[in-house]
């Protein structure tokens, strides 16, 4: 009889999320992180960049909506009194404007007047439809959209005009933090906490500073839009010139230029071969006779 194999051992789940918790540190904004007793929920929608799914939570009673965003450690740990509790993974939530969300979604319906609950579809989470328009009663969609009453009927269809308008004032704040908070946002700039920051190092124009709150923005918005926003602010499009991207157009300009070819002498080398004469009948004869002979050199050699 064949030897039983051994069943796997199952973990128990309150194990596993007991160790989920202690290898997770979570960082909250205030306005989680004041009650302990606020109903908070993980739920997955899509990112208005990438369309890729992300972790939110959200609160219906405090009605906001926050991303958490996972940085990978490993072999991090810290100190809580006298134990050492390991890191595997560090979440941060920040705040975000449902807004933000529904950006996608009215561009794609931006060619007619429709109802919200066709403009807030997604084809292949229909799961998560319901939720949308449950977070559309958190914001204001005449910052985004036309609003137009038909009857009984609520019709949406999306507005290029406000939605930059809207963006516009974002953008301002974020630069105004930017200065207040004095960030290096020179091209190409890292500075560490731990040397002293001179004055001049860190001085920038207002352009630098309101392009870098454009890309903090832009990090929620669809591509189209951001185009559109550049342009509206003004800003020109960047222009790379760093040391790396010369050193690629000078190898593709090498690669361009055509090498003078070595100039050889086309007359081609003439290789003669040794011919040995054919042996006629009577040398044949001579050359049998006098194997098994000694040389004559041979008789003058000294004895051993």
């Amino acid at each position: 009889m064949a030897p039983r194999g051994k069943k796997p051992k199952v973990k128990n789940e309150e194990e596993n999320t007991e160790l989920f918790e202690k290898n997770r540190f979570i960082i909250l904004p205030d306005a989680l992180a004041k009650d302990e007793n606020i109903d908070r929920q993980f739920i997955k929608l899509r990112h208005p960049q990438t369309s890729e799914l992300a972790i939110f939570v959200y609160s219906g009673n405090d009605k906001t909506l926050a991303q958490m965003r996972s940085l990978p450690l490993g072999h991090r740990s810290f100190f809580k009194g006298n134990d050492v509790i390991p890191v595997d993974k560090i979440d941060f939530v920040t705040l975000v404007d449902p807004t933000f969300l529904f950006l996608p979604y009215f561009v794609k319906c931006s060619s007619m007047f429709c109802p919200l609950d066709q403009i807030l579809v997604d084809e292949h989470l229909p799961e998560i439809n319901n939720l949308l328009m449950k977070l559309s009663e958190l914001t204001n969609l005449k910052q985004i959209a036309t609003k137009k009453e038909v009857g009984d009927l609520i019709l949406w269809q999306y507005n290029e005009n406000k939605t930059l308008e809207w963006l516009t004032p974002k953008i301002e704040r974020v630069s105004k933090v930017l200065v207040a908070q004095q960030i290096n946002v020179n091209q190409n700039a890292a500075i560490s906490s731990s040397f002293k920051v001179c004055e001049t190092s860190i001085q920038a124009t207002d352009e630098q500073y309101k392009r870098y709150a454009y890309n903090i923005i832009s990090e929620y918005l669809p591509i189209d839009i951001q185009k559109s926003l550049l342009k509206h602010l003004g800003l020109p499009d960047i222009v790379e010139c760093n040391k790396r991207k010369a050193d690629e157009n000078k190898s593709d300009v090498n690669k361009k230029v055509k090498h003078k070819e070595v100039e050889y002498d086309e007359v081609p080398f003439q290789v003669i071969k040794n011919v040995t004469p054919k042996l006629t009948a009577k040398d044949k004869a001579l050359k049998k006779a006098a194997s098994g002979t000694k040389s004559i050199s041979s008789f003058f050699k000294k004895s051993a």
